[in-house]
């Protein structure tokens, strides 16, 4: 769901576009910004790492759906229902999506307002409250799988409107695609975020308001967090699908390159990228084409591990700078 910056030349006015979406997910950065201060202690920024490095990891894990098109998780539902607001997530997607698009060249600098937007603001919203609505009718782990589809499957119809805004595809042709093949990829998300919250909370009780419950240890937290995210990131250069996920598949459909549910038969008609970011190592391999599968083991760990890191001293940043914090 990263949009890229050559949809921003389909339109004489994509770069304005472009600082038009970045300003308003501007208005939701200073917001998490406000709840990171607000809200994040000593127990919580390890948590916020570990999500972070996990998103991370399985951001770039495309998974098959078995019909023709694959797809990853957002992550918004599952950092604002962890950590119990909607601005966590816009927090930890924000800072996940700069570093993708700066450093690995998954979305664009340009789109990087509108993908903060659909996977840190929209999903984030989407999930916390249908998670809050839910939980106490049919549990959490349903409550939990059920929010990461909506908020799958509502995010990817706001890119659709972007993307048709743009002139890049027609409203007609890509929202109906986009919610259709989002609403087969919602079922990963769900899956996905069912599983992680169960876990965390079962290790972590007071995130679900159990605190007379033994939690694990912070520091524990993290290193365990970190191993299994980098197991993760490792484990997508052997088992990634390589068909294409759900906005380069509306991108080929609308193009005429593919049908909806068999593989393509084209390829994407990109236009001139009007930013022309080039990042030092696209497509998660160090080393460009030539850097193989231990390029892309190298690249994953490194944005894992640049993941947690930034996120861990923004958060030690935000912390520092509050109320809460002791002179």
């Amino acid at each position: 769901m990263h949009i890229p910056d050559f949809l921003f030349g389909y339109s004489s006015t994509g770069i304005p576009i472009g600082i038009l979406f970045w300003i308003i997910a501007l208005v939701f950065i200073v917001l998490a910004i406000k709840w990171a201060r607000d809200n994040l202690d000593e127990s919580k920024i390890p948590i916020l790492a570990v999500i972070a490095a996990g998103i991370f990891a399985l951001q770039a894990f495309n998974l098959p759906t078995g019909f023709g098109v694959s797809g990853h998780l957002v992550g918004g539902a599952l950092a604002a229902i962890v950590l119990g607001s909607p601005f966590a997530a816009v927090f930890v997607l924000a800072i996940v999506l700069v570093i993708q698009a700066l450093v690995f060249g998954d979305g664009g600098v340009l789109a990087l307002g509108a993908n903060i937007i659909n996977m840190g603001v929209i999903a984030g919203f989407v999930g916390f409250y249908s998670f809050s609505a839910l939980k106490e009718r049919i549990g959490t782990p349903v409550s939990a799988a059920v929010a990461g589809w909506l908020a799958c499957v509502i995010a990817a119809g706001a890119c659709a409107v972007e993307i048709a805004v743009l002139g890049a595809v027609p409203i007609s042709v890509g929202l109906p695609t986009m919610l259709l093949y989002h609403a087969l990829i919602g079922v990963i998300e769900a899956v996905i975020t069912g599983i992680i919250v169960v876990l965390i909370f079962s290790v972590r009780p007071e995130l679900a308001g159990n605190a007379e419950k033994k939690a694990m240890p912070a520091t524990t937290f993290l290193v365990v967090g970190l191993i299994i995210a980098l197991v993760i990131g490792c484990g997508a250069v052997f088992f990634a699908s390589g068909d294409p996920d759900g906005l380069d598949s509306t991108l080929l459909v609308s193009g005429g390159a593919k049908d909806l549910f068999s593989p393509a038969h084209g390829e994407i008609e990109e236009v001139k990228d009007p930013i022309g970011w080039e990042s030092p190592m696209p497509d998660y391999v160090l080393g460009g084409e030539d850097g193989g599968t231990l390029g892309g083991i190298i690249a994953l760990i490194i944005g894992i591990c640049v993941a947690l890191v930034v996120i861990l001293v923004a958060a030690r940043m935000m912390y520092a700078s509050s109320d809460k914090k002791s002179p």
